[in-house]
């Protein structure tokens, strides 16, 4: 099988780079992935998550630094890219045909022969938990069914690495939870997933590594746990809520307590050490600033606090 451990990464980036006209894209950009884990590529639109995927997929030429997949280039290697399953956002499947039919197509693309395509496709309708709707038409499956389905697509010949952009995009909780335990499932046969998320909840719950990206850089990488405890040690967060933007005054109160706005300018966060004695004296410093509390509390950290953090502390 191609998921077999090696000692070769299953990917390598190395100081990449890539601009479209006056946009730099990547900008030095250095990571891996070893065999048999999940790594969520988190960060904004235009962080730049779309165009390594894209490098990596072997369909965009950096202007400098290297991608490989198993040792090979992408790029201009036909047995790297063999190596790869990619699943984009938009379901990529046939409407008018049954799962069965699409995984047939699809084994039949792949270069799968005979009883091999069988075989997987036996295989995909198990890990989707469609064996009792492989012969159903794709509009009659619901939108997590086919989001799974898209997955185990992707997942046909077993590949080294898996790439994802946004697997559960317009699902509910529960069919989140389903393709989570999938994405699992497939992790635990050495298969390596790249999933693009902008769901920091998501990438706490499948990821074994996250990878924070912005403007084009890489700003830091590791587990979960690890890259909140840099962040936090052993506090908490923070949260203060408003009902309106606060003023200057207010503000320069929150940022000297180590709070930040979010992207909604009436939420703060950041990290606290001293617990709820300090957020009792910051909430009576902000009420004699004229600004109105409607929230204020503690929670344990995660990673849109770490995320948030490495924005404010990146130059």
């Amino acid at each position: 099988m191609s998921g077999v451990l090696t000692d070769i990464p299953v990917l390598k980036v190395t100081g990449a780079h890539r601009a479209f006209a006056a946009r730099q894209a990547l900008h030095d950009v250095s990571f891996g992935a070893s065999s048999g884990e999940i790594i969520a590529l988190l960060g904004p639109n235009g962080a730049g998550k779309t165009t390594l995927m894209r490098a990596i997929a072997g369909r965009l030429k950096l202007d400098a630094g290297t991608v490989s997949v198993a040792g090979l280039d992408p790029y201009i290697d036909s047995t790297a890219r063999a190596k790869l399953g990619i699943v984009p956002q938009a379901i990529a499947l046939y409407p008018a045909l049954t799962a069965r039919q699409n995984l047939d197509v699809f084994a039949r693309l792949a270069g799968l022969r005979g009883v091999a395509i069988t075989d997987a496709i036996n295989l995909a309708l198990d890990r989707a938990q469609l064996a009792g709707r492989a012969d159903d038409a794709l509009g009659s499956l619901s939108g997590g069914m086919q989001r799974r389905l898209n997955i185990v697509v992707g997942a046909l010949q077993s590949p080294l690495l898996l790439l994802l952009d946004e697997p559960t995009v317009g699902v509910d909780l529960d069919a989140r939870q389903t393709i989570h335990a999938l994405l699992h499932d497939l992790r635990n046969t050495g298969m390596s997933i790249l999933m693009s998320t902008h769901d920091f909840e998501q990438a706490t719950a499948v990821a074994d590594r996250v990878a924070f990206m912005a403007n084009g850089r890489l700003l830091a990488e590791g587990a979960v746990a690890s890259l909140v405890r840099q962040v936090f040690g052993d506090g908490k967060e923070g949260v203060v809520a408003f009902d309106a933007s606060v003023g200057q005054k207010a503000g320069r109160i929150l940022m000297d307590f180590g709070l930040r706005a979010t992207s909604d300018e009436r939420l703060w966060s950041g990290p606290v050490t001293g617990g709820y004695e300090a957020l009792d004296a910051l909430e009576k410093d902000l009420e004699e600033a004229g600004a109105h509390v409607a929230e204020i509390r503690l929670r344990d950290p995660g990673l849109d606090g770490v995320f948030m953090h490495l924005i404010e502390h990146t130059s």
